[in-house]
């Protein structure tokens, strides 16, 4: 699958009112379907998230518009090869970059939708991320993911340039996090959140040095950023 990806300059992503077509009209098959989900994982959450209804980039700068729906609805549109093909699963990623040139990486954990997967620390966008003006605060979403899934601080970092990783139907809005540690001072700082928490959503961390540690746990996009960040 090819992989493009587009510099940014600004955003401008905002909620449209009323919701998902492809939610209302699937409703009772994804019911059906997160019922089995269910079954097989019954730590799934099914909280509201946001879903891209149209994106593109123009002058560097990322144009977007959401639709509120819920989790069941984009897991089951996922399970399913992606049918709606306008839609996208927008999401912001933090890529943080530890003073001795290691991204961080974290493998998700058993309870989640995505086991054994290895990318940065990263979440759907949720009505929470929504400004009063109805602009999407992606940014603001990454900051939140990276606390809850890792306890780093992201004002601790300098931040780079941002970009757009259109991987298929997700679309990635990445940001280079820049921290003034060492990759075991983060780990250490990693450690002691997962150990606060009963139920940690990040089995593990991992130093990503060099092109030779992609793999088949990472999604394209996750395989994208570690050719853009550390280069040849």
């Amino acid at each position: 699958m090819t992989i493009r990806v587009e510099p940014l300059a600004g955003l401008d992503l905002r909620l449209e009112p009323g919701g998902w077509a492809f939610a209302t009209a699937e409703r009772s098959r994804i019911a059906a379907h997160w019922r089995t989900r269910l079954a097989a994982n019954p730590h799934l959450w099914n909280g509201n998230a946001l879903i891209c209804t149209a994106a593109d980039v123009t002058g560097q700068v990322l144009a977007a518009r959401f639709a509120v729906t819920d989790y069941a609805s984009f897991v089951a549109w996922r399970d399913w090869g992606w049918p709606d093909r306008d839609a996208r699963n927008c999401f912001g990623v933090p890529v943080a970059v530890s003073a001795d040139g290691a991204l961080l990486f974290g493998i998700m954990g058993e309870r989640t939708l995505n086991p054994g997967k290895c990318y940065p620390p990263s979440g759907s966008l949720e009505r929470r991320d929504v400004l009063a003006d109805g602009r999407v605060d992606i940014e603001g979403s990454m900051r939140i993911e990276l606390a809850e899934e890792t306890g780093l601080d992201a004002n601790e970092a300098k931040a780079g340039p941002m970009l757009a990783i259109f991987d298929g139907q997700r679309l990635a809005v990445a940001r280079s996090l820049e921290f003034p540690h060492s990759f075991a001072t983060l780990a250490q700082r990693f450690a002691a959140h997962a150990a606060a928490d009963a139920h940690p959503e990040l089995a593990a961390i991992e130093a990503i040095r060099s092109r030779s540690q992609i793999d088949s746990r990472m999604p394209g996009y996750a395989q994208e950023i570690v050719r853009i960040f550390l280069g040849p």
